[in-house]
């Protein structure tokens, strides 16, 4: 299937207040799309996770709302943006109504329009390893602390749908490189792709 930017097959609000596991399932075969320095960047997510506002204590909002995880007790459909180690940004998709907690973090992508932008920020790695893993994602992107909070409604940034992926199609593993509630089944990624940042893959 072809893609072409259109943002009139934008995801509506509704869907992301709908299930945090159920809305990070169904990201795959959905296409982010953002503009940056006036041109247009997208990828299709490859891989997923969900973490949620109950029984998951290695969710940021486990410990309640603070000034760091505050915007995952918003609306679903807006990004929360953090930072790891003092270095990567990771990009997640607020879900769910406000006040509970909970998001889908995006761990993988494979570029689709914007390959030369994707570069320019990433540097000259493989296509496959472009918006490999949340770090890379965030950065091929050129999110930042500073996009934490916005909406992904908006003409320069929104998923598309795309690909709708049979349930065979899609896996479901353990979260990656985490130590709290490791063994919840809330990752998920498209099977065979070679954009998935980490095993299991097939």
């Amino acid at each position: 299937m072809k893609f072409k930017i259109d943002f009139n097959r934008h995801l509506s609000k509704e869907f992301f207040l709908k299930p945090t596991e159920w809305v990070a399932k169904n990201l795959i075969g959905k296409v982010l799309v953002r503009k940056i320095n006036g041109v247009y960047t997208a990828a299709m997510i490859v891989e997923a996770e969900a973490y949620l506002a109950e029984f998951d204590s290695a969710s940021h909002s486990a410990i309640g709302k603070t000034q760091r995880n505050s915007t995952m007790f918003e609306e679903g459909g807006v990004i929360y943006v953090y930072k790891i180690y003092g270095i990567h940004h990771c990009v997640n998709i607020v879900t769910e109504n406000e006040g509970k907690g909970c998001a889908v973090l995006i761990r993988a992508g494979q570029p689709m329009v914007g390959f030369e932008t994707f570069k320019l920020l990433r540097g000259d790695v493989p296509e496959n390893k472009l918006l490999c893993g949340p770090g890379n994602f965030a950065k091929a992107f050129a999110f930042t602390k500073d996009d934490n909070g916005l909406s992904v409604l908006l003409p320069e940034l929104f998923i598309q749908d795309y690909i709708r992926f049979s349930d065979g199609e899609i896996g479901v593993s353990q979260r990656i490189g985490i130590v709290r509630a490791k063994e919840l089944p809330l990752r998920f990624y498209l099977r065979g792709s070679k954009f998935v940042s980490a095993s299991p893959r097939n």
